[in-house]
């Protein structure tokens, strides 16, 4: 993968989409599967050969196609494919030798969103962080704000972006800022519970043809749930805008786009099409969710999923490569490990982890040798300000 200045800054923090990404599935009533088929065989005469409705491409993997049936206890593509193979010996030729593949979907619960857990009991930040601010630190401070013309009402709060108590305990973004690099003319996908593109901090950056709600079928991927609120608060710390509302993102002038999978059942027809939503125009995948932090769960991307993520670093990003960036895990006080999530420890993904303000390893933060690099978030007292504490 290539990477531009822009993906450096998102670490430190419904074009080309196939048609079936975009119907309704009613579980209820039936059943649907996908196929992968040789690139030379009709889907529809698949279908006609099963019994099934042709419902288009799976998003963007070629070859790859939803079809769906009336609800029924078995597999009836895999019982017709599997009686198809005993047969092939005594000759002749049918449609279904094209099927290379075949999955009946079914629902399941989204991935776990990374939320910091409570400390455990009796625990207390191994040093206290000191209060005072450092002169030449804050005058620093107050010019990048004069020359960039921040006037966002918490920038002297995100410590994580700029840091006049523990000097060098940041992100060191400024400078990058000074040079003209804010994120400009990039776009980040937050794969997540949705966000709020209609808050005064989000709405100016927020793309909306990179944008889809799996959840509920949908355009606008909005916070719909009490606790949907996740997605949000990741947007700000990446794109919220400099204005005169909250703070800025680590990129203030980058894209934002919405795609809602963790709030409701979901598929992995439905992730594989999410995980290359507008692969083109979306750069950079932000997932900071993954099987339970119990130090007991192990769980791994699908097929379809796996398939979806090669596709998005060989074709996406205009052949420069879509990047998927994994939060590493916040099972540490449950003997948890990202090598043992399949989403970290994928070839095809940068996992980050954590450290606080004082450069110290927070209690949650997991740790393992898939893990690429370390960014600030909560600890020692603290935690990350964009539109909320985090």
């Amino acid at each position: 993968m290539k990477f531009t200045p822009f993906v450096g800054l998102v670490v430190g923090s419904l074009a080309g989409l196939g048609a079936s990404s975009l119907h309704h599935r009613d579980h209820d009533s039936n059943d649907y599967y996908v196929l992968h088929l040789d690139s030379n065989t009709d889907p529809d005469h698949v279908a006609s050969r099963l019994g099934l409705r042709n419902e288009g491409q799976l998003g963007e993997l070629a070859g790859h196609f939803v079809f769906r049936a009336p609800k029924a206890d078995h597999d009836v593509v895999r019982r017709e494919v599997e009686e198809r193979r005993r047969k092939r010996s005594l000759g002749g030729v049918d449609v279904l030798d094209a099927v290379k593949y075949s999955q009946k979907q079914k629902l399941r619960a989204p991935m776990q969103k990374r939320v910091i857990p409570s400390p455990p009991h009796g625990f207390f930040p191994q040093r206290k962080r000191a209060d005072a601010a450092d002169d030449e630190a804050l005058k620093k401070q107050k010019s990048v704000m004069q020359t960039l013309d921040i006037s966002d009402p918490i920038f002297n709060e995100q410590w994580h972006l700029f840091n006049p108590i523990q000097l060098g305990h940041d992100v060191n973004v400024t400078g990058v800022w000074l040079s003209g690099i804010t994120g400009k003319n990039a776009t980040v996908a937050m794969v997540d519970d949705g966000l709020d593109m209609y808050s005064n901090d989000l709405k100016p950056n927020y793309y909306a043809f990179g944008s889809w709600d799996f959840n509920d079928n949908r355009a606008e991927p909005r916070p719909t749930l009490s606790d949907d609120r996740h997605g949000t608060r990741c947007a700000g710390e990446v794109s919220a805008a400099k204005n005169d509302v909250c703070g800025v993102g680590v990129a203030y002038d980058s894209k934002i786009a919405g795609i809602r999978i963790l709030s409701k059942q979901i598929t992995d027809a439905d992730e594989a099409t999410a995980m290359n939503y507008d692969y083109q125009h979306n750069q950079i995948y932000s997932c900071s969710w993954g099987p339970p932090d119990d130090g007991r769960s192990m769980d791994a991307p699908g097929i379809l999923i796996k398939r979806a993520m090669l596709n998005g670093v060989q074709k996406g990003r205009n052949g420069l490569g879509s990047v998927y960036v994994f939060a590493s895990g916040n099972g540490a006080q449950s003997d948890d490990n990202c090598n043992f999530d399949g989403y970290t420890n994928s070839i095809y993904s940068i996992t980050v982890g954590a450290i606080d303000r004082q450069g110290l390893h927070p209690y949650y933060s997991e740790k393992c040798s898939a893990q690429l690099v370390v960014t600030y978030s909560s600890g020692s007292g603290d935690a990350i300000v964009s539109q909320f504490r985090t």
